[in-house]
């Protein structure tokens, strides 16, 4: 059956199904096939987070705005309340509103701080950050320092700080300016430096090549390299007839055969 050949009943009940089920489970209930289902899906435009998804996302950190910022201390002004109360009773994560506020208000996080704080202005263990204790048993400025240092002293030894290039923000691989978005790397392997004495930094993508190729086992030896690094040059330099026969399909073979 076509997918033109829908009856009036079965889109009326496409229509109550597709915000309940998944593709897969409404094809099985109407008895067609998934990609008629998720054609006509398309064509009506009533996909939803369970399929063939048509409602256009909200932008992510809508919450955090400072549009949105500035509404929600307007309502603070007129209902004064704990932070934490008023994130939950708005479905805010407390960190990102905090932070967000300290970002576009600083002068207005400062002083509900120092009205609020449990104990003079202390200094973050881990960030080094100076913050105003809301609660006695505060001791990290944000949840997430708190978990950072529970994962640096579990894995890193406490030592991620001393990373090569953490401090600068610096990937250590591609040279990228990448603050946000670096991983502390054991030049030996976790296993082979249980004192994590060897440590740099690499963004998300090196990392994830450094550790996807290490694991490969062609990377055992010198001969395979020279095969990788020639196939990365010719892919990354196709262009230019000056790469054009570097090598032969009989050459390729061995590798590709592993």
């Amino acid at each position: 059956m076509e997918s033109s050949d829908w009856s009036d009943a079965e889109v009326e009940q496409l229509k109550a199904l597709v915000n309940e089920m998944t593709i897969a489970q409404i094809a099985n209930r109407l008895g067609r096939t998934y990609n008629s289902v998720a054609l006509k899906i398309s064509r009506l435009g009533i996909g939803t987070n369970w399929g063939n998804k048509q409602v256009k996302k909200k932008p992510k950190g809508i919450k955090y705005s400072k549009p949105k910022i500035t509404e929600y201390l307007e309502l603070l002004e007129q209902e004064p309340m704990s932070l934490n109360k008023f994130a939950k009773l708005h479905d805010l994560k407390t960190d990102n509103f905090t932070n967000a506020i300290k970002r576009y208000y600083p002068e207005w996080m400062e002083a509900y701080g120092s009205q609020n704080s449990v104990r003079p202005k202390t200094k973050c263990p881990y960030c080094g950050d100076e913050y105003w204790p809301l609660t006695h048993r505060q001791i990290f400025c944000t949840k997430k320092c708190a978990d950072d240092n529970r994962s640096d002293q579990g894995y890193f030894g406490g030592r991620r700080r001393e990373t090569i290039g953490w401090a600068d923000g610096i990937c250590q691989l591609c040279n990228q300016h990448t603050p946000k978005g670096l991983s502390s790397h054991h030049i030996r392997g976790k296993e082979n430096d249980p004192n994590n004495d060897h440590l740099i930094a690499l963004c998300s993508g090196c990392h994830n090549i450094v550790t996807l190729v290490a694991g490969r086992r062609f990377a055992a030896t010198v001969e395979s390299w020279e095969v990788l690094i020639q196939l990365v040059l010719l892919r990354k330099n196709g262009h230019d007839p000056a790469y054009r026969g570097v090598f032969t399909k009989v050459q390729i073979l061995p590798v590709i055969a592993e």
